[in-house]
């Protein structure tokens, strides 16, 4: 693949890491569209492209990165592919909308799905060592979808749609609800004056054993895997007066007691 072009629409927090890391492989962007103009001026200014006003807008690109809303893909589609050319490839980046949503509306078209979580704050400054899953319409779909993702990931793999929703679903586990389950700690700390950062040693010790192990549920620790009810219930007590982390205490609480013996 020489110099590949690729249009944008959406300019939100993936598309602010994806398309500067693309800009910086050597893919020439050309224009981005985003509901938000200023968004779209904002990225167009930091990859040297032109920010337009609508996607008929968007003109021809051999690739389309559709980085939107879930709700919106379907949507984005059917207006980018009217634009795309025959050779063009229109990809979405979502983990846990199925390939065939594009079928409809485009000739050639894939996934491009960087499992990582992206915000404002912290954009990927390396994005190299992130992995990309790619799905894509056919066989030569896929090679051009690799060979696009291999430019800025070292880490590219084919999955498909269901597979890629079951990732999608351990991602939410693993990072939106662990980072849910944090800020109820740093919660606790904050209302009786214990530094949270004390927590930090304890929780990268209790990330390191579960891959370490390959078993996290081999690993489990606290009252709820001994079956301590005793003190169960001193923190159900102690926290009756916030029903929120009562709520969340007690599900988690039975959720293990109930999974100790046959996850191990």
């Amino acid at each position: 693949m020489g110099s590949a072009t690729l249009a944008v629409v959406g300019a939100g927090n993936l598309a602010a890491s994806t398309v500067p890391a693309f800009k910086k492989s050597g893919v020439k962007i050309t224009r981005i569209y985003s509901r938000t103009y200023e968004h779209a001026a904002d990225l167009a200014g930091r990859v040297d492209a032109q920010s337009v006003h609508s996607i008929q807008e968007l003109g021809y690109a051999d690739f389309y990165l559709l980085s939107v809303t879930d709700n919106c893909i379907e949507e984005t589609a059917s207006s980018t592919g009217k634009i795309a050319g025959r050779d063009s490839v229109v990809m979405h980046t979502s983990g846990s909308t199925d390939i065939s949503v594009l079928k409809p509306y485009c000739v050639n078209y894939g996934v491009f799905y960087p499992f990582q979580t992206f915000s404002a704050a912290r954009p990927a400054d390396d994005f190299s060592s992130i992995p990309v899953y790619i799905e894509a319409s056919s066989e030569s779909v896929s090679v051009k979808l690799r060979e696009l993702a291999e430019k800025i990931s070292g880490k590219v793999s084919v999955l498909d749609s269901e597979k890629r929703m079951g990732l999608h679903i351990a991602g939410a586990f693993s990072c939106n609800f662990v980072n849910s389950l944090l800020s109820c700690a740093f919660d606790i700390c904050g209302k009786f004056g214990i530094n949270p950062r004390d927590l930090r040693m304890l929780v990268e010790n209790t990330v390191e054993k579960a891959f370490e192990s390959g078993n996290p549920a081999g690993m489990q620790t606290g009252p709820a895997v001994r079956g301590d009810t005793v003190t169960i219930e001193k923190h159900l007590k102690f926290l009756q007066t916030d029903t929120g982390l009562r709520q969340v205490y007690a599900l988690m609480s039975e959720y293990i007691m109930k999974t100790k013996n046959t996850d191990k």
